[in-house]
Protein backbone atom coordinates (compact mmCIF):
# COMPACT_ATOMS: atom_id res chain seq x y z
CA UNK A 1 0.00 0.00 0.00
CA UNK A 2 1.23 3.15 -1.06
CA UNK A 3 1.70 5.92 1.93
CA UNK A 4 0.40 9.23 0.94
CA UNK A 5 2.55 12.08 1.99
CA UNK A 6 1.19 15.09 3.95
CA UNK A 7 1.19 18.12 1.53
CA UNK A 8 3.65 20.57 3.08
CA UNK A 9 1.81 23.02 0.62
CA UNK A 10 -1.46 24.90 1.52
CA UNK A 11 -4.28 24.02 -0.75
CA UNK A 12 -4.68 27.18 -2.99
CA UNK A 13 -7.68 29.45 -2.28
CA UNK A 14 -9.71 29.14 -6.06
CA UNK A 15 -10.87 32.30 -5.68
CA UNK A 16 -7.51 33.93 -5.63
CA UNK A 17 -7.03 32.62 -9.14
CA UNK A 18 -8.14 35.27 -11.52
CA UNK A 19 -6.06 37.79 -9.69
CA UNK A 20 -2.33 35.69 -9.44
CA UNK A 21 -2.77 34.25 -12.92
CA UNK A 22 -2.69 37.50 -14.87
CA UNK A 23 -0.24 38.92 -12.20
CA UNK A 24 2.31 35.89 -13.35
CA UNK A 25 1.23 36.75 -16.95
CA UNK A 26 2.31 40.49 -16.29
CA UNK A 27 5.59 39.16 -14.69
CA UNK A 28 7.67 38.96 -17.60
CA UNK A 29 6.39 43.34 -18.73
CA UNK A 30 6.95 44.15 -15.55
CA UNK A 31 10.83 42.77 -15.74
CA UNK A 32 11.30 44.24 -18.89
CA UNK A 33 10.07 47.66 -17.98
CA UNK A 34 12.31 48.17 -14.96
CA UNK A 35 15.35 45.91 -15.18
CA UNK A 36 15.44 46.70 -19.54
CA UNK A 37 18.81 48.87 -19.13
CA UNK A 38 19.28 52.92 -20.21
CA UNK A 39 19.21 53.53 -23.63
CA UNK A 40 23.30 55.17 -24.92
CA UNK A 41 22.07 58.12 -25.38
CA UNK A 42 19.82 58.63 -22.30
CA UNK A 43 22.58 57.10 -20.54
CA UNK A 44 25.10 59.66 -22.35
CA UNK A 45 22.92 63.06 -21.08
CA UNK A 46 22.44 61.29 -17.71
CA UNK A 47 26.47 61.24 -17.24
CA UNK A 48 27.17 65.01 -19.57
CA UNK A 49 23.99 66.69 -16.55
CA UNK A 50 26.12 65.04 -13.72
CA UNK A 51 28.96 66.86 -14.98
CA UNK A 52 27.87 69.81 -15.08
CA UNK A 53 26.35 69.96 -12.36
CA UNK A 54 29.43 69.12 -10.52
CA UNK A 55 31.37 71.49 -12.29
CA UNK A 56 28.93 74.22 -11.10
CA UNK A 57 29.38 72.86 -7.36
CA UNK A 58 33.06 73.24 -8.02
CA UNK A 59 32.43 76.08 -9.00
CA UNK A 60 30.28 77.62 -6.53
CA UNK A 61 32.27 76.41 -3.49
CA UNK A 62 34.63 78.37 -4.93
CA UNK A 63 32.64 81.81 -4.97
CA UNK A 64 32.41 83.64 -2.17
CA UNK A 65 30.96 86.74 -4.13
CA UNK A 66 29.13 87.96 -7.01
CA UNK A 67 28.07 91.20 -8.31
CA UNK A 68 25.97 91.68 -12.76
CA UNK A 69 23.71 93.54 -14.61
CA UNK A 70 20.65 91.93 -16.06
CA UNK A 71 17.44 92.96 -18.07
CA UNK A 72 14.73 91.38 -17.57
CA UNK A 73 11.71 91.00 -19.79
CA UNK A 74 8.33 89.68 -18.40
CA UNK A 75 5.75 88.74 -20.78
CA UNK A 76 2.12 88.96 -19.72
CA UNK A 77 -0.74 87.45 -21.62
CA UNK A 78 -2.76 90.73 -20.75
CA UNK A 79 -0.27 92.63 -22.44
CA UNK A 80 0.52 93.03 -25.85
CA UNK A 81 3.71 93.93 -25.09
CA UNK A 82 6.54 92.92 -22.32
CA UNK A 83 7.75 94.75 -19.52
CA UNK A 84 11.22 95.44 -19.29
CA UNK A 85 13.28 95.89 -16.51
CA UNK A 86 16.95 96.91 -15.80
CA UNK A 87 18.99 95.89 -12.77
CA UNK A 88 21.93 94.78 -10.97
CA UNK A 89 22.09 91.69 -8.60
CA UNK A 90 25.06 91.66 -5.70
CA UNK A 91 25.52 88.13 -3.63
CA UNK A 92 27.83 87.47 -0.69
CA UNK A 93 27.59 83.56 0.87
CA UNK A 94 26.23 82.01 2.24
CA UNK A 95 23.32 84.29 2.54
CA UNK A 96 23.31 87.42 1.73
CA UNK A 97 21.51 88.74 -1.72
CA UNK A 98 20.67 92.04 -3.26
CA UNK A 99 18.27 92.00 -6.55
CA UNK A 100 17.93 95.88 -7.08
CA UNK A 101 15.83 97.14 -10.08
CA UNK A 102 17.04 100.17 -11.64
CA UNK A 103 14.50 101.67 -14.42
CA UNK A 104 11.76 101.83 -15.21
CA UNK A 105 10.57 101.54 -11.55
CA UNK A 106 13.63 101.78 -8.95
CA UNK A 107 12.99 99.20 -6.46
CA UNK A 108 15.16 96.95 -3.85
CA UNK A 109 15.15 93.54 -2.09
CA UNK A 110 17.84 92.63 0.10
CA UNK A 111 18.04 88.78 1.90
CA UNK A 112 20.25 88.88 4.43
CA UNK A 113 19.53 85.10 6.54
CA UNK A 114 15.92 84.87 7.13
CA UNK A 115 15.65 88.61 7.08
CA UNK A 116 14.87 91.01 4.25
CA UNK A 117 14.07 94.72 3.20
CA UNK A 118 11.73 95.74 0.87
CA UNK A 119 12.29 99.42 -0.92
CA UNK A 120 10.36 101.25 -3.53
CA UNK A 121 11.68 104.23 -5.04
CA UNK A 122 11.16 106.84 -2.03
CA UNK A 123 9.06 105.34 0.27
CA UNK A 124 10.11 104.35 3.55
CA UNK A 125 12.04 100.63 3.58
CA UNK A 126 9.72 97.42 4.84
CA UNK A 127 11.66 95.08 7.16
CA UNK A 128 10.36 91.80 7.06
CA UNK A 129 11.20 88.08 8.37
CA UNK A 130 11.04 85.58 5.67
CA UNK A 131 8.96 82.73 8.42
CA UNK A 132 6.28 85.30 8.59
CA UNK A 133 6.31 86.72 5.21
CA UNK A 134 5.11 83.53 2.76
CA UNK A 135 5.01 85.74 -0.19
CA UNK A 136 8.71 87.28 0.52
CA UNK A 137 9.85 83.86 1.47
CA UNK A 138 8.52 82.86 -1.71
CA UNK A 139 10.03 85.53 -3.59
CA UNK A 140 13.19 84.68 -1.83
CA UNK A 141 13.49 80.89 -2.45
CA UNK A 142 12.97 81.94 -6.33
CA UNK A 143 15.32 84.15 -7.04
CA UNK A 144 18.37 81.81 -4.66
CA UNK A 145 17.06 79.02 -6.79
CA UNK A 146 17.66 80.89 -10.25
CA UNK A 147 21.62 82.42 -9.07
CA UNK A 148 22.89 80.29 -5.98
CA UNK A 149 24.17 77.67 -8.26
CA UNK A 150 23.65 74.52 -6.67
CA UNK A 151 20.92 72.96 -8.77
CA UNK A 152 22.12 69.16 -7.26
CA UNK A 153 20.44 70.18 -4.24
CA UNK A 154 17.21 70.79 -6.26
CA UNK A 155 17.26 67.42 -7.22
CA UNK A 156 14.35 66.96 -4.10
CA UNK A 157 12.15 69.35 -5.75
CA UNK A 158 12.47 69.67 -9.52
CA UNK A 159 13.26 67.09 -12.47
CA UNK A 160 16.51 68.30 -13.75
CA UNK A 161 17.12 67.27 -17.05
CA UNK A 162 20.28 68.45 -20.24
CA UNK A 163 18.69 70.19 -22.52
CA UNK A 164 22.17 70.95 -24.59
CA UNK A 165 25.87 71.35 -23.35
CA UNK A 166 25.74 74.10 -21.07
CA UNK A 167 21.82 74.15 -20.71
CA UNK A 168 19.34 72.45 -18.27
CA UNK A 169 15.90 72.65 -17.38
CA UNK A 170 14.26 72.42 -13.93
CA UNK A 171 10.53 70.97 -13.59
CA UNK A 172 9.03 70.82 -10.51
CA UNK A 173 8.34 67.53 -9.07
CA UNK A 174 5.00 68.79 -7.46
CA UNK A 175 2.52 70.91 -8.74
CA UNK A 176 2.13 74.21 -5.87
CA UNK A 177 -0.83 76.60 -6.43
CA UNK A 178 1.13 79.12 -4.60
CA UNK A 179 4.72 78.35 -7.10
CA UNK A 180 2.89 78.39 -10.61
CA UNK A 181 5.70 77.38 -12.57
CA UNK A 182 5.73 75.25 -15.32
CA UNK A 183 9.57 74.78 -16.07
CA UNK A 184 12.97 76.96 -15.60
CA UNK A 185 15.58 77.03 -18.35
CA UNK A 186 19.03 77.66 -17.52
CA UNK A 187 21.88 78.65 -19.85
CA UNK A 188 25.11 78.52 -18.61
CA UNK A 189 28.47 80.93 -19.63
CA UNK A 190 31.48 79.09 -21.21
CA UNK A 191 33.93 80.64 -19.14
CA UNK A 192 32.67 80.90 -15.27
CA UNK A 193 29.76 78.59 -15.94
CA UNK A 194 27.55 81.47 -14.08
CA UNK A 195 23.76 82.04 -15.05
CA UNK A 196 23.74 83.41 -18.79
CA UNK A 197 19.93 83.42 -19.42
CA UNK A 198 16.96 82.19 -17.58
CA UNK A 199 13.36 81.48 -19.03
CA UNK A 200 10.58 81.04 -16.75
CA UNK A 201 7.54 79.44 -18.15
CA UNK A 202 4.58 79.76 -15.60
CA UNK A 203 1.61 77.33 -15.45
CA UNK A 204 -0.95 80.04 -16.74
CA UNK A 205 1.08 81.00 -19.61
CA UNK A 206 3.03 84.11 -18.68
CA UNK A 207 7.03 84.03 -18.35
CA UNK A 208 10.09 85.53 -17.73
CA UNK A 209 13.56 86.12 -19.23
CA UNK A 210 16.62 87.30 -17.14
CA UNK A 211 19.84 87.78 -19.15
CA UNK A 212 22.76 88.52 -16.86
CA UNK A 213 25.96 90.27 -18.10
CA UNK A 214 29.30 92.23 -16.60
CA UNK A 215 30.03 89.30 -14.45
CA UNK A 216 32.49 90.24 -11.20
CA UNK A 217 33.67 87.28 -9.41
CA UNK A 218 35.24 86.98 -5.92
CA UNK A 219 35.22 90.90 -5.68
CA UNK A 220 35.25 93.11 -2.54
CA UNK A 221 31.32 93.83 -1.99
CA UNK A 222 30.12 97.14 0.10
CA UNK A 223 28.38 95.44 3.01
CA UNK A 224 26.09 98.53 3.28
CA UNK A 225 24.59 96.65 -0.13
CA UNK A 226 23.40 94.37 2.44
CA UNK A 227 21.81 97.03 4.81
CA UNK A 228 20.57 99.72 3.41
CA UNK A 229 18.56 100.48 0.30
CA UNK A 230 20.32 103.33 -1.42
CA UNK A 231 23.69 103.04 0.47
Amino acid sequence: MITRQPNRFPAMNISLVPVLVPCLFALPLLFALFCTPLSADTANDQAQLEQLLSEIRDRVNTTGTVQCTFEQERNLSVFDRPILFTGKMALSRPDKLRWENVSPIPSVLIFTGDRGIRCNDDAPPVYFELEKDPIMNMVAEQIWTWVDGDYARLQSKYDITLKAEREIELVPVTSDPARPIASIRVTFASGNLQPKTIVIHETEGDSTTIHFADYQVNQPVDDKLFTACYP
